[in-house]
């Protein structure tokens, strides 16, 4: 059909541009969540005059779903502001076939893969990270397993047996997550604390990046570690002029961008991932 013909054109290039500027400067900008917005409807409400309105309702329902969806996501403080608003507008572009069918729950799928899909970039990405800033990476972990060593103690030995166990009993095997877990873990937050972290100069802050610490003025907190907001900026640039703050220290996300993209691939390509999620589920 020309019109999904046309918006995965538009969405394709759309999240090829926001996926650099997510890796170059860790920012999606809001004219491009924006216009891919009004593109989707725009596109569907033409389409919508010569074939049914139901095209224009099917992205009307699936941008408000997103709006939800992301509004959640933005104030308990699991995503910024470029990735809420990038998820808006893929709502908009997928939608929510109306009236109701299997069709309708594609948005679903999207979102679950660019989480199944995240997680896993994610880790590769972290891993990439630590290789990057390994001076500071290494010791840092190592200070760390050393504060764990009894639980090594014993985790060690015991995955050791499973794992010569499953050469006869291969459910044995599955003992050995608790260790991959653990881990992980550390490895995930060693990363966060010591790769993460960066001192940042007030003007060049932006909305959504992640206060790591409290503000602090002659021993009293002025502004609590949260998502910093428009009105957020503007007071720690008046603390800045003021010389009562010199930098900030913000916290890093991963620039999950890519995983918008890599989940839109996904539902396009491979249209039995929905059937592969629910059975790994």
């Amino acid at each position: 059909m020309v019109l999904d013909a046309i918006l995965i054109s538009v969405t394709m290039l759309a999240l090829l541009i926001a996926s650099y500027t997510d890796l170059k400067v860790r920012e999606v900008p809001d004219w491009l969540s924006y216009g891919l917005i009004f593109a989707a409807l725009g596109i569907r409400a033409i389409f919508a005059i010569t074939y049914s309105t139901e095209i224009f309702i099917t992205g009307l329902l699936g941008l408000a779903v997103c709006m939800g969806l992301a509004y959640l996501l933005y104030y308990t403080h699991q995503w910024g502001g470029g990735d809420s608003k990038l998820l808006m507008a893929m709502g908009a572009v997928i939608g929510i076939q109306f009236p109701f069918s299997n069709g309708s729950f594609t948005v679903l799928w999207f979102f679950l893969a660019m989480l199944f899909l995240g997680a896993i970039y994610g880790i590769l990405w972290m891993f990439y990270l630590a290789l990057k800033k390994r001076a500071v990476f290494f010791p840092k972990i190592k200070n760390t397993l050393l504060e764990y060593k009894k639980v090594q103690w014993f985790l060690l030995p015991f995955t050791l047996i499973l794992i010569i166990i499953g050469f006869w009993y291969p459910f044995a095997l599955l003992g050995i997550f608790p260790a991959v877990i653990f881990y992980l873990v550390v490895f995930v937050n060693t990363v966060e604390d010591s790769c993460f972290l960066r001192q940042t100069k007030p003007k060049d802050l932006t909305e959504g990046d992640w206060l790591a610490e409290d503000i602090s003025v002659q021993r009293k907190v002025v502004m609590p570690k949260k998502t910093l907001d428009y009105q957020d900026l503007k007071t720690l640039r008046v603390l800045h002029k003021q010389g009562k703050i010199k930098t900030v220290l913000i916290k890093e996300g991963i620039p999950f961008v890519p995983s918008f993209l890599f989940a839109y691939l996904t539902i396009l390509f491979f249209k039995d991932f929905s059937v592969l999620l629910l059975r790994l589920i």
